[in-house]
């Protein structure tokens, strides 16, 4: 009979005890960012509430986590918050870091509540779907070329999105495009050697340098070119990305004037005045637009020292003429000219170019006498002896004929 009554007794302190305790679960959880992205870290909130009228004392919260899920670094798995007042509720937060591999979908995490032991279990998800990578050419080694030319070049590419990139190929279009119409249209701008180049990945931020090798046509125009570039990849869950980028190029070439002394006439001497020519010729691959000419020299009087030419186009030639004074003092022999040749290039910057030209300065009896042809005045000589000659010959006999006719006249 003892024996039940002290049974009786120790369950009704057992009960006693467990209904004096508290009733802690996990209600709810919240996180930001959402959805969570693959790489990034994101806060979680767990509502931990007392569903009892007593106290709960000693209470600890736990995760149970899984990949990509996990904490991040320095974080605690476990949290003791201690007392949790009769139907109160408690936040708990964790940084949970969400792994650069996860797939886009819901992942599950497990948080186990109680006093002393947390044991209570409930299971929450967390959205993870990966931002979109984007890949773009943001700078280029060159963005000038010139008309025959074969040159390197270097892309940088780099990942402005979200998630990372993989596979990646780059490459410059085609040769030739066909149009809706049927039309064939060649690309005066053509990648030569390897065409395309690969990337394993990019990560989102990540940069990298590709090479490539363009040729420029012989006969290309002179003009920007907008060359594209095809970028092809894959996202984090396999799904294939394509970009269009656009590299631009402008084909350009230097003018290259030059200039000779066609004639002058008179021969210069000092203290006179003669006419100079002066041929003009682009020997560049670009025109010279808008020239301007400017002669002078020691000693000298330019006449029209300033004149306007216009334009010189490429493989072309001009002339123009002037007169020019000497001084008496002008000392015989080479005199230096100097030729000041102005125009605007390709890109209508003024361009400024000197020449020197040389012109023989004679003394008055030299420049006389020098257009003096031996062979013409031996030539003009004899003509001239043959012709008095003939003029004897033919006076010798008609001289008596004459005088007889007069004398017949008479009788």
């Amino acid at each position: 009979m003892n024996k039940k009554i002290l049974a009786i007794l120790l369950l009704g302190i057992l009960f006693a005890a467990n209904a004096s305790a508290g009733d802690v679960d996990a209600t709810s959880l919240s996180y930001r960012s959402a959805p969570a992205a693959p790489g990034s870290v994101i806060t979680i909130w767990v509502q931990i509430k007392n569903d009892s009228f007593y106290d709960a004392e000693n209470v600890i919260v736990k995760l149970d986590l899984e990949f990509p899920l996990s904490l991040q670094p320095g974080e605690e798995i476990e949290q003791h918050i201690g007392i949790v007042k009769a139907y109160k509720t408690v936040t708990v937060e964790y940084k949970v870091l969400i792994d650069p591999k996860a797939v886009d979908g819901d992942k599950s995490l497990t948080v186990l509540v109680g006093e002393e032991f947390p044991t209570k279990q409930s299971t929450f998800t967390v959205s993870v779907l990966s931002r979109t990578p984007k890949i773009e050419v943001i700078e280029t080694s060159t963005s000038y070329l010139s008309p025959g030319a074969i040159e390197s070049v270097m892309l940088k590419v780099k990942n402005i999105g979200g998630s990372i990139a993989k596979d990646i190929s780059i490459k410059i279009n085609p040769d030739r495009t066909v149009t809706a119409a049927g039309l064939v249209v060649e690309r005066e701008i053509v990648s030569i050697g390897a065409i395309t180049n690969y990337i394993d990945h990019l990560d989102q931020g990540d940069e990298a340098n590709v090479q490539m090798t363009l040729a420029v046509n012989q006969d290309a125009e002179l003009k920007n070119y907008s060359i594209p570039v095809t970028i092809e990849y894959y996202d984090i869950n396999g799904t294939e990305r394509s970009e269009t980028a656009y590299l631009g190029i402008k084909v350009t070439a230097d003018a290259d004037v030059d200039a000779v002394v066609n004639s002058i006439t008179p021969n210069a001497f000092p203290g006179g005045t003669s006419e100079i020519v002066v041929d003009m010729f682009n020997i560049g691959l670009a025109d010279a637009s808008y020239v301007v000419v400017e002669l002078s020299g020691p000693g000298v009087t330019v006449a029209e020292p300033r004149q306007f030419i216009g334009t010189l186009e490429a493989d072309d030639f001009d002339s123009f003429k002037t007169e020019i004074s000497f001084a008496p003092t002008v000392p015989l022999g080479e005199l230096p000219l100097t030729l000041k040749v102005i125009y605007k290039d390709d890109s209508l910057e003024e361009i400024i170019q000197e020449k020197t030209l040389t012109i023989a300065v004679l003394n008055p009896g030299q420049a006389a006498g020098a257009g003096f042809d031996p062979v013409g005045a031996v030539i003009g000589l004899i003509s001239l002896a043959l012709s008095i000659v003939g003029l004897y010959a033919t006076g010798k006999w008609a001289i008596p004929k004459i005088q007889e006719f007069r004398a017949k006249k008479k009788k």
